[in-house]
């Protein structure tokens, strides 16, 4: 059993965040104010399907399971049909019957059209848990006709704590697992607020190595070369052209695909010029131990040159997009910015 199903949350109790969706959802069921159509948005990871299992576990008191539909390969007017008519019977070992369909945006206008006529005139005894990443491609007839929770993105903090909840878990069975505070929230960075790939992500780090380091976590997940990155600013801040050469041609002879370097470079450039204003490393996605380096950057170099660099390299990232071979153009381009010099 993989890390995120083993310590996937039971209660709501064990839900990371979404405190207001949690309480209202308990009120509804001490209540006993049960609507008969949710809509659960929010990014990949931060809870929903989780959310509508539990709530359909509590809402049953425990008896009987969910019906899951996943809406990304059960698109069609078919899929619908068949679950509309299987929602005219009473479940038959709990008081309701509780429809969760994953990723309810993917459903064809046909689809929809078909399940809206339910939502109207939903049968007795029965809950639609509709959870989405993306709520905007959801036709108004339908949005009117739930109650919508919005799940925000979990707080790098949450995440660490989860994280190293579950190492210390893992070490009470007999692992022997050893971490740096560091590594997990630079990990809880590269999930941007997602619990479950944050998960996912110390999973394949732990099974590179029992260290989890900032070492161990860049090697696991392939994660840029800040060091090079610092180097290449450099380079171009002095207009040394045959250093930003040898770096490209360092990442070219290691095998990396260069039009992703070049975008990780750009986002590297962009959270540099966020931490220029901000003042605070947390707000980027940057590892901690790199706030020295970029903190050297903001003093060395103006806000307009920082900004020129970012603004070059988004130009090239977009130029070289759809080129086969975008090694020449990428050394043009940093040819011609030491040239400025």
């Amino acid at each position: 059993m993989n890390l995120a199903t083993k310590y996937r949350p039971r209660t709501f109790e064990e839900v990371v965040a979404q405190t207001y969706v949690k309480e209202i959802r308990l009120n509804q069921l001490e209540t006993g104010d049960i609507k008969h159509a949710y809509l659960f948005c929010g990014g990949a990871g931060t809870g929903k399907t989780t959310t509508a299992r539990i709530f359909a576990n509590d809402v049953n008191e425990g008896k009987g399971s969910p019906i899951e539909i996943d809406a990304a390969s059960n698109n069609g007017v078919e899929n619908v049909r068949h679950i509309i008519e299987d929602s005219k019977f009473k479940a038959m070992d709990s008081e309701y019957k509780v429809y969760i369909i994953d990723e309810v945006h993917m459903l064809s206008t046909g689809a929809f059209n078909a399940l809206l006529k339910t939502l109207e005139e939903p049968p007795s005894g029965t809950v639609f848990i509709l959870c989405t990443t993306d709520p905007q491609k959801i036709p108004d007839t339908i949005l009117s006709r739930v109650q919508r929770f919005d799940f925000t993105r979990i707080e790098n903090e949450s995440i660490v704590n989860q994280l190293q909840f579950i190492i210390e878990s893992e070490n009470e069975q007999g692992a022997e697992y050893t971490y740096t505070t560091e590594a997990l929230s630079f990990i809880g960075k590269l999930a941007n607020g997602g619990m479950r790939d944050s998960i996912t992500r110390l999973e394949k780090v732990l099974d590179y190595g029992d260290d989890v380091n900032m070492e161990t976590v860049a090697q696991a997940l392939g994660v840029p070369d800040y060091n090079q990155f610092v180097d290449m600013v450099q380079a171009i801040a002095d207009f040394q052209a045959t250093s930003c050469l040898r770096i490209l041609d360092s990442f070219y002879m290691s095998g990396k695909d260069l039009k992703l370097v070049i975008r990780n470079f750009t986002d590297f450039l962009l959270d540099i010029c966020k931490y220029n204003f901000v003042k605070d490393i947390s707000m980027t996605q940057l590892p901690e131990h790199l706030e020295d380096a970029v903190q050297q950057f903001c003093k060395d170099l103006t806000a307009d040159t920082l900004l020129w660099m970012l603004e070059e390299m988004n130009e090239l990232s977009s130029t070289i997009k759809w080129e086969p071979n975008a090694k020449p153009i990428i050394e043009t381009k940093l040819l011609l910015m030491c040239k400025e010099g």
